[in-house]
């Protein structure tokens, strides 16, 4: 088990955080945070990561909620605030990534993807205000295509395009008693059916050369924390990929 929570550090909750980027990003913010690493099904990877960063010096407690449940999701950041104290930032990087397209998608499939990519970041946003933290930030993880729409993904795009627009509303009604900004990355990590060599192509296939790492999406987080200045706020980190006009998904594309 991981330490318990030094009241005089900042707190923040990774969602996802217990594997892939969510774990990158857990991993890097280890040194300013203590560390709520939230995991759906992936406890084992989570009390690794923990005991990891205990070994470190760090500090971090690990949470289980099923975030398509709406009373898990909103009961996420009272448990917290319970265990560790506090709630200052919340990175919003849980999301659920499966193919359909505008002519054959599954109405429940469509309804869990919401929940998840949608309602959920809504929903930790909501409690994180309620909470009362001062000067707490949310961050929701987008993704490049919300600037550059195609077909593919269709229920994923769908959710993280509303994320993109209620990133604006919620900035205006928190009035910076809770911060508000986006990342937008292109593909950073091999998804779904990739091959690695797809992977590869993909990741290349942008305007410079190169995507982004999961280091830069964690040292984003950072940069988002440490200027407060920035609300309202969306860095797309995808190499230019989103000018590109791309027709399909980029895994396409590059077939």
């Amino acid at each position: 088990m991981a330490k318990v929570s030094d009241e005089s550090r900042p707190v923040c909750l990774v969602t996802g955080g217990a594997l892939r980027l969510g774990a990158a990003i857990a991993t890097h913010l280890a040194a300013l945070f203590d560390l709520a690493i939230h995991y759906r099904s992936s406890g084992e990877d989570a009390e690794q990561l923990a005991r990891a960063l205990l070994r470190e010096g760090g500090r971090a407690e690990i949470f289980r909620a099923d975030l398509a449940d709406p009373a898990q999701a909103a009961g996420l950041i009272p448990e917290i605030v319970q265990r560790l104290g506090r709630v200052d930032l919340v990175v919003s990087s849980a999301s659920l990534f499966d193919y359909d397209n505008p002519a054959d998608f599954s109405t429940d499939a469509m309804l869990k993807s919401l929940a998840v990519n949608l309602v959920a970041p809504m929903t930790l946003g909501r409690e994180l205000a309620r909470a009362g933290t001062p000067q707490a930030t949310l961050v929701h993880m987008l993704d490049s295509k919300v600037f550059s729409p195609n077909p593919d993904f269709f229920s994923y795009s769908l959710a993280k395009m509303a994320l993109k627009s209620a990133i604006d509303m919620q900035a205006m009604q928190f009035r910076g008693r809770v911060r508000v900004c986006g990342i937008a990355p292109s593909v950073t990590l091999i998804s779904g059916d990739q091959t690695p060599e797809n992977f590869e192509k993909s990741w290349r296939h942008t305007l410079t050369g190169s995507g982004p790492t999961p280091q830069d999406i964690a040292g984003a987080v950072e940069f988002i924390w440490n200027t407060r200045s920035l609300n309202g706020s969306i860095l797309t980190l995808d190499g230019g990929q989103h000018l590109m006009g791309l027709q399909r998904d980029v895994a396409f594309v590059v077939e």
